[in-house]
Parts: structure tokens; C-alpha cells; sequence
């Protein structure tokens, strides 16, 4: 009897613990992680169609370099993502959205320095986005995975909006265009009178 006492006592203690399993792993693909994946999925494919389109339309070094970096890192993150999706048991499109789309309609339409200053103006905004969604959830995922991924991607995002942002910068200052230089006759001092003319001196008649 105490042997069997002692096997019951076993047999609970480990259906207690198995119990407990599924609590531990229903975390893993929680609603908030499987929005998260999903959104982040699909901006990071619309970036990468961004990007490509970029580097087949713009002249500019500067609006190549960033285009560039944007394909390359969200390319690498995008295939963590879908891995790390996977894992999860959590389906993801990584395909652009609606509104991804026509952004890409629109800067399809543009050429020149119109279309680097909307790529650089799109970038810009785009980023300030994804960097919310991945700060939200780099300290708010249900799991640890997700979290660290979030984490991981964030500094690549700030770079690519610091990158943005110098690009945008000067994109406006060439709309600007230099300052035009002011003449003699503008730097002299709306107070100044000009000297008094001086006439034949006076003869006393």
C-alpha cells in the first residue's frame, strides 16, 4: 500500500506539471504576436519592393545608397521572420498590402528628383512606423522569441529612418536652391542718406 500511496503521489505530481504545459506554450502565437509578425511581415516585403523599385528608377547616389541598405537588411530580416513565424506555428503573407501597393503605383509614375524626394519623404514616414511597431513589441510581446526579434531589428530601423531623413533633408535644400547674393546697394542701411551736395561757395551778393 505505501508503494502504491507512493506511485499516486508521482503519477498526480506529473500530470500537475503536464497540466501546466499547455499555459507555458499558449504564450507562443498569443494575438498580439501573430498581429505583430503579420504587420511586420508584410511592411518589411513592401520595403524591399520599394527599394528594388528605386534602385531601377533613381540617378542618385544618395537616394541608390539608401535603397540599397533597405533591400539588403529587410530582405535578411523578412527570412528571420517567416523562420521565426514558423517556429511559432503562425502564417504570415510577406507580401505588400493595399496601401503598400499604391505607393508603388505612385512612385511608378515618378522620374527624376520627384521621385527621390517622395521615396525619400515615404521612407521617412515608413520607418517612424515600423520603429513604433517594433518598439511596442520589443517590451510588450507575450514571447521571449518574438520580443528579441523585435529588439534585434529595431537599430537596422533607426538607421534606415537617419538615412531617410538625411535624404529628405537634401532633396529640400535643392528645391531651395543656393541663396541669392544681395548687391552693395541692398547692404547699405535703409537709414544711410546720401551726402548733401556741395554747391559753388557763396560770393556774399
Amino acid at each position: 500500500m505505501p508503494k502504491r500511496s507512493l506511485f499516486l503521489t508521482a503519477l498526480a505530481s506529473s500530470l500537475l506539471a503536464l497540466a501546466c504545459l499547455p499555459a507555458a506554450s499558449a504564450s507562443e502565437g498569443s494575438p498580439a504576436d501573430q498581429a505583430f509578425l503579420t504587420r511586420a511581415a508584410a511592411a518589411g516585403s513592401a520595403e524591399v519592393a520599394l527599394g528594388q523599385l528605386a534602385l531601377q528608377k533613381t540617378s542618385s547616389p544618395q537616394t541608390r545608397q539608401l535603397a540599397q541598405h533597405i533591400v539588403s537588411d529587410h530582405t535578411k530580416a523578412n527570412e528571420q521572420l517567416v523562420a521565426l513565424a514558423r517556429q511559432k506555428q503562425i502564417t504570415v503573407a510577406p507580401e505588400p498590402d493595399a496601401a503598400a501597393k499604391q505607393k508603388l503605383d505612385k512612385l511608378q509614375k515618378l522620374d527624376g528628383d520627384a521621385f527621390d524626394r517622395t521615396y525619400a519623404q515615404d521612407m521617412v514616414k515608413d520607418h517612424q512606423q515600423a520603429i513604433a511597431l517594433f518598439t511596442k513589441a520589443s517590451t510588450g510581446a507575450t514571447d521571449n522569441d518574438v520580443k528579441q526579434f523585435a529588439a534585434q531589428t529595431l537599430p537596422v530601423l533607426k538607421d534606415h529612418l537617419q538615412m531617410a531623413q538625411q535624404l529628405r533633408k537634401a532633396g529640400r535644400d535643392e528645391m531651395q536652391g543656393p541663396a541669392t547674393p544681395r548687391s552693395p546697394m541692398q547692404e547699405m542701411p535703409s537709414s544711410t542718406q546720401p551726402p548733401p551736395s556741395s554747391g559753388p561757395p557763396s560770393n556774399g551778393h
